[in-house]
């Protein structure tokens, strides 16, 4: 998946952004706008490095698009760094980071963005859920402090309407699920459909998933919504 980050330009730049075709790869997460610290400021790091740890999980390829204003040079080696970490996990994550001394260009945005071929963005509604979820809702499971189920399903293109009217999520205390299993157990009677991610948490009983009438789990909560989206999509 290819994920485009637009970090520290002006407002008209992100203006720009929403007047062209790219309002839903923002809404689905595969073009992710970082604002500037404060006005006339460097880019916010410490947002730009929970998003990109983040995202960087659903990607295979990235680009950055930087603005440095003058005399913040130091921030480009900043984001370097972060990326650095984040290929430790991912090695083979590709990625491309271009720099730009003007933070009102939003012809050059445009281009890079043109020219890096974000692929056409396809959101999925409430009408394509429920014709693989024909009635209630989806459990969702994580556990806090993780990232939210909810939160990924938004980022892979289900619209925020779908997302209210099919999901529900819950999430657990780490030092508190002694008793999930058991919990989820009895949760068919409610819910035909699971989402399960396991990381932080016990891992799913066999005999309970089969208690669904759909059931799907994955360590965390973006590989999960990439299995589920396939499903949900016919593939």
């Amino acid at each position: 998946m290819k994920i485009a980050f637009v970090a520290g330009f002006f407002d008209p730049v992100k203006k720009a952004l929403e007047d062209k075709p790219y309002s839903d790869h923002q809404a689905n997460g595969s073009l992710v706008w970082i604002r500037q610290k404060a006005m006339n400021r460097e880019v916010n790091l410490h947002e730009f490095s929970a998003q990109f740890f983040d995202r960087v999980k659903q990607a295979d390829s990235i680009l950055i698009l930087l603005a440095m204003l003058k005399g913040k040079e130091w921030v480009e080696p900043s984001v370097q760094g972060i990326v650095a970490r984040a290929k430790e996990t991912n090695p083979e994550l590709s990625y491309e980071l271009l720099t730009f001394r003007n933070a009102g260009d939003r012809k050059g945005v445009l281009q890079a963005l043109d020219s890096f071929g974000l692929p056409p963005s396809t959101l999925i509604g409430c009408g394509k859920v429920r014709s693989k979820v024909p009635e209630g809702k989806v459990l969702c499971v994580s556990l806090e402090g993780k990232t939210s189920i909810i939160d990924a399903l938004g980022r892979a293109g289900f619209t925020a309407e779908a997302v209210q009217a099919h999901f529900y999520e819950e999430r657990i205390d780490g030092a508190r699920n002694s008793g999930l299993m058991e919990q989820l157990a009895s949760r068919p009677a409610q819910y035909k459909h699971l989402l399960y991610a396991w990381e932080g948490l016990r891992t799913l009983k066999p005999e309970v998933g089969r208690k669904f009438t759909t059931c799907y789990e994955a360590p965390n909560a973006a590989k999960l919504v990439q299995i589920f989206k396939k499903w949900i999509e016919g593939e």
